[in-house]
């Protein structure tokens, strides 16, 4: 099992190195720099945790993790900016929606640490952590929800950053959930499926992200047609009114 374990954590690693290495050669770091930030920084956090020694590794596991869990927010807001670039209202309807749940997570966090003393969200870091991947889940939800609810086109790129990010957080998810209520026996199984659905993800990157592809832009109505339609609308309309009058004794 832990030969396993380090076999998922090395394909992880050489992927991120494939990522990071074809942004470099397409020059597609300024494209989606919050993203590759992300992935730069898990990969940093992979290579040290895989050479730390075992007591270092259980001592900043948790932290570590929940800085880029952070960063992976701020991947989920460059995403909604991408897809969303023709619809200023939307965008900021996505992200307002993630301030809020962000923002309730932590105040509960807050209230509990102040009116509990003795509650601790250090004692459970698995606990938080898989709050926060529920927040990113909404998040992402609405990103979806939204592109599909107003049929917006969206390019590979971002197809592929969100079925990765959903793979992953989804998973992450249900194995944070089992693990809670299962305990420490249900260990050796997230060891493994905790990494291999990050290892999917970044598959998935790997392939959508292989080359630049922008959210495709859908181009304005002719001024002709909009004067056009206006004016006709406004023609109906007048007769109507035309019609109503003449109508009246």
């Amino acid at each position: 099992m832990k030969t396993l374990s380090q076999v998922i954590w090395l394909a992880g690693i050489l992927v991120e190195f494939v990522i990071l290495a074809r942004a470099i050669q397409c020059k597609m770091f300024g494209k989606y720099s919050i993203f590759y930030s992300y992935v730069a920084s898990v990969l940093g956090v992979s290579v040290f945790l895989y050479a730390a020694p075992q007591p270092l590794y259980n001592a900043l596991y948790w932290p570590l993790d929940f800085v880029t869990m952070v960063l992976g927010c701020g991947v989920i807001v460059e995403i909604s900016r991408h897809v969303f670039a023709q619809h200023i209202s939307l965008d900021r309807f996505a992200r307002w929606t993630a301030i809020v749940v962000f923002g309730s997570m932590f105040l509960v966090f807050a209230i509990h640490s102040f009116f509990f003393p003795h509650w601790k969200p250090a004692a459970n870091p698995a606990d938080l952590a898989r709050d926060l991947r529920i927040a990113e889940a909404i998040a992402l939800l609405t990103i979806v929800f939204l592109t599909g609810y107003y049929r917006i086109e969206i390019g590979k790129n971002m197809k592929g950053m969100i079925l990765g990010f959903g793979v992953y957080v989804g998973t992450s998810i249900i194995m944070l959930t089992l693990r809670l209520f299962i305990g420490i026996r249900f260990s050796p199984i997230w060891k493994i499926t905790e990494p291999s659905s990050y290892v999917a993800a970044l598959i998935i990157w790997a392939v959508a992200l292989w080359s630049y592809a922008p959210v495709p832009v859908v181009p304005a109505p002719p001024p002709d047609t909009d004067y056009q339609g206006l004016a006709g609308r406004t023609r109906r309309a007048l007769g109507s009114i035309e019609e109503h009058l003449d109508r009246t004794p």
